[in-house]
């Protein structure tokens, strides 16, 4: 037992590293999370151009931290890393799908499968809102084409059904599966709207032609009494 304070102090100062360093990593992965919901604002506000560029830097902090904590997996495994890889993967995926690209290839964004399909899975959150953002400007079809890329990708991730210690995707699907259930309802009800609006609006014009017709059939009628009265004279 003569080495023990050495034994527990080497192991100290090894803690006492990966401690340090797991402050920073988690410093850069909440500035990777800003950077990229940020970007997501943008790209709601068609600013993909500004998007992109933080969506880049965000990449860019991402691979730092993984070099940072790839000799350290007690600290790969820490949830804020994974989460930061999620948002990375949603917002690029967001940013790809508005400006009509395919979606990004998990190698070359480098993260785990489970992080790209988590965070492919928030995706349709934002896919959400443009659907609703949709509504409210009365394009219903550019609704119905985001209410059909929710499905597909719902479709795609119900092929994995794995034990959640490998993939934890379960309740990310049961989500998915209630916004596309609740936005196509929202969406139904807005189409029935229009067909009422428009409904309501035909027959509008139609009244308005009939009350034209019969004005002009009184102002006619109102002429030939004056022709009637000139003869008399």
């Amino acid at each position: 037992m003569r080495n023990l304070d050495r034994v527990v102090n080497k192991i100290e100062k090894r803690i006492d590293k990966v401690d340090s360093i797991r402050e920073k990593v988690l410093v850069e992965s909440r500035e990777v999370v800003s950077l990229c919901r940020k970007s997501i604002q943008l790209i709601h506000r068609n600013e993909h151009e500004r998007a992109e560029e933080l969506v880049n830097e965000a990449h860019k902090k991402l691979r730092m931290v993984y070099k940072m904590v790839t000799p350290h997996p007690e600290i790969v495994n820490a949830g804020f890393v994974e989460n930061a890889a999620q948002e990375v993967v949603e917002a690029r995926c967001i940013l790809n799908l508005a400006q009509k690209k395919s979606l990004p290839d998990p190698d070359k964004i480098g993260v785990s499968a489970s992080a790209f399909l988590l965070g492919l899975c928030d995706a349709v959150g934002e896919l959400r809102r443009f659907a609703l953002d949709a509504l409210r400007g009365d394009r219903l079809e550019d609704a119905d084409q985001y209410i059909d890329t929710m499905e597909r990708i719902y479709d795609a991730v119900l092929r994995f059904d794995y034990p959640s210690s490998l993939v934890p995707i379960k309740k990310k699907q049961d989500k998915i599966r209630s916004l596309i259930e609740k936005t196509r309802s929202e969406v139904a009800i807005a189409a029935c709207e229009r067909r009422i609006r428009d409904k309501v609006d035909e027959f509008r014009s139609l009244l308005d032609s009939i009350e034209g017709g019969k004005k002009i059939k009184k102002k006619k009628k109102s002429r030939d009494v004056d022709l009637d009265i000139d003869r008399v004279w």
